[in-house]
């Protein structure tokens, strides 16, 4: 990972980062816990099994983590593995420590879950059937189009994160959509989306430039749309919507800037 700025500290002062990380270790605290640990596993010492199970875990962390710039983010993909690891551990000393972590780190999901945006959005909702026309009314505007089903769970998990990325981004020339495709099956045919009770493309967003599809996730192919995981980081690393961002600022800069007049250049060219 890069440097790490203060700022990107500021997410993990939340109660659900803090209980993670705390549940994460909790297996290692109570190994290294005197009286805990003589009364739960008679030994205060990490087995020889434990420490290559544990730098194993350190590894996968790592790679999978090598390309996550959120500190929010790596922070909770390594209390995942970690959290996996300590079920284990648990299970390898006693069945009945194993089943109270579960149910530990389903309660901990209840009633502590990871926090969500819940603040504005810049979003166009249709409502109709006028998507296209619209695509093709201005073709400077760039369109980022969220296609969705109400019915969904992953398009009511992925709803905060693009109305987060559509404060954040949101140019005039760069907009932010949302359909609901499941009550314009023309639209989702017409882009190539299953609306299917079983499918694995909703929802599906698409980058429009030009007027015409330029991106989109997750990718279909001719079997299976390959698994796309919908989080703030692999949306704008996917789309590159820093880059999109500055490319639509820039044109947005070069509309907006006074053309001088040709009087005067002609003036000038006489003086």
């Amino acid at each position: 990972m890069a440097l790490i700025n203060i700022n990107d500290l500021r997410p993990l002062l939340n109660i659900h980062y803090f209980t993670n990380i705390l549940l994460s270790a909790l297996y290692f605290i109570l190994k290294h816990t005197p009286k805990a640990c003589d009364f739960l596993f008679n030994s205060c010492q990490l087995e020889m099994r434990e420490w290559e199970w544990l730098t194993f875990m350190a590894c996968v962390v790592v790679l999978k983590n090598r390309k996550t710039p959120s500190v929010a983010e790596y922070v909770s993909t390594a209390c995942m593995f970690v959290k996996a690891l300590s079920v284990i551990c648990f299970f390898n000393y006693n069945p009945a420590y194993g089943i109270l972590y579960v149910l530990l780190c389903i309660g901990h999901v209840l009633f502590f879950p990871k926090p969500v945006y819940q603040g504005p959005e810049n979003i166009v909702y249709f409502r109709g059937v006028n998507l296209p026309e619209e695509l093709e009314r201005d073709k400077r505007v760039t369109w980022l189009i969220c296609f969705y089903a109400a019915w969904s769970p992953k398009s009511v998990h992925f709803a905060p994160v693009f109305s987060e990325l559509s404060n954040e981004f949101n140019l005039s020339n760069f907009k932010f959509g949302k359909m609901d495709v499941s009550r314009f099956p023309n639209i989702a045919n017409k882009y190539d989306i299953n609306i299917g009770p079983l499918s694995r493309q909703l929802p599906t967003v698409i980058l429009f430039q030009d007027g015409k599809e330029k991106e989109r996730r997750p990718i279909p192919t001719k079997h299976i749309s390959l698994k796309f995981d919908f989080t703030k980081v692999n949306m704008i690393k996917e789309f590159q919507l820093n880059e999109v961002y500055n490319q639509c600022k820039k044109a947005l800069a070069n509309k907006n800037k006074p053309t001088v007049p040709a009087v005067t250049v002609e003036a000038k060219k006489d003086q």
